[in-house]
């Protein structure tokens, strides 16, 4: 749940709170009421980055190509460690989740597999299972294990898709993949053949273990409480800033533009942009430009729900672009990085800069 108390809402379930009927994104005190034998724990957003962090490093000792999809998701190449550690593929994976859960305490799902399609696939099955799910490359075992699997239970099949694919008389994995490349490639493009092959256990998309830098970094959260406090306003806006230069500043990233965002208790969202003097990654540049974006957002009287953050027009490490008339670099705060490896160190909020 995020947000806390009576006006966070529902962001993560867990199988049984689906299996009665918790919806995602439904608000915590209609399910409070409709499922009292919930329990609902607030999100600390902070700390699963922090465990992703280490589960993400844990894997990446057993192999250096991986590609992180999410922070609880990550695709890993495995290929020839069978016999480097003289072992087999599933015994592998099995010591990579064992040592997870050593390091993190976390649970986690692997699906072993020739393709990401197959191994996304393998993973949401291991749920159900022992943690461990295996779908070996030849077609026919494929087929046996997944062909009669409804076709949106597939990763990037959406709802449109799925209606298409059922007007058109495809219902499972083993319908899609009987379709010839020709067809699917005039119905769904290129990707629906990529998607057909991937399902055969074919490697169409590579382990890209250097994922491309964001476009924007965005930081937000409801307040427990509605506020119009504006003390709490800035308190809160702090963090935001805090928690998105440090994901800038770990990209080795500067931003040229800030925005502050400000969501009223009914729900209108008021915005505001400013240009940066020259690119940085300073939190205290960040913090000053943050809070006066806030003071010209705020209304006296008003009651809010939420405060956010949005670093834009990002540039990264080398290829920083500079002003030919402009002879100062951007700006790298030493300091902020100096709190990031304290905080990586010891956990964060270890040390804060004062106000």
């Amino acid at each position: 749940m995020t947000g806390g108390g009576d006006k966070g809402i529902i962001v993560s379930r867990s199988k049984e709170a689906k299996a009665i009927g918790v919806k995602m994104g439904e608000p915590y005190f209609k399910t409070k009421v409709e499922h009292p034998e919930a329990i609902c724990i607030p999100a600390h957003h902070s700390l699963y980055h922090e465990i992703s962090q280490k589960v993400m490093d844990t894997i990446r000792d057993f192999t250096p190509d991986v590609e992180v999809m999410s922070v609880d998701e990550a695709f890993a190449d495995v290929t020839g460690f069978n016999e480097i550690h003289h072992t087999s593929y599933t015994q592998f994976i099995t010591n990579i989740r064992n040592e997870i859960l050593k390091r993190t305490g976390i649970p986690v799902s692997i699906g072993l597999s020739s393709s990401k399609t197959l191994a996304k696939l393998a993973s949401d099955k291991a749920k159900k299972t022992s943690g461990i799910y295996v779908i070996r490359p030849e077609v026919d075992k494929i087929l046996t294990k997944i062909g009669n699997e409804q076709i949106d239970t597939v990763s990037g099949i959406g709802k449109e898709n799925f209606k298409h694919l059922n007007y058109n008389g495809i219902y499972t994995i083993k319908d899609f993949v009987a379709r010839s490349d020709s067809w699917l490639k005039q119905t769904f493009g290129v990707n629906g053949v990529s998607l057909k092959h991937e399902l055969l256990g074919e490697t169409v998309s590579l382990v890209n273990p250097l994922p491309e830098p964001p476009q924007s970094i965005q930081d937000t959260a409801a307040f427990a409480e509605f506020s119009s406090d504006i003390t709490f306003l800035h308190s809160t806006l702090s963090e935001h800033i805090h928690n998105a230069s440090k994901r800038l500043r770990m990209w080795d990233g500067y931003c040229s533009n800030l925005a502050v965002m400000l969501r009223t208790k009914d729900f209108a969202v008021y915005q505001d942009e400013t240009k940066l003097d020259k690119p940085t990654n300073s939190e205290k540049t960040l913090r000053k430009a943050a809070h006066m974006l806030l003071d010209k957002l705020y209304k006296r009287g008003v009651i809010y729900r939420a405060t956010g953050i949005t670093l834009a027009k990002l540039s990264f490490g080398k290829s920083r672009q500079f002003s030919f008339f402009d002879d100062n670099e951007p700006e790298d705060d030493k300091l902020s990085r100096i709190i990031d490896q304290l905080e990586n160190k010891f956990g964060a909020g270890i040390i804060k800069s004062g106000s």
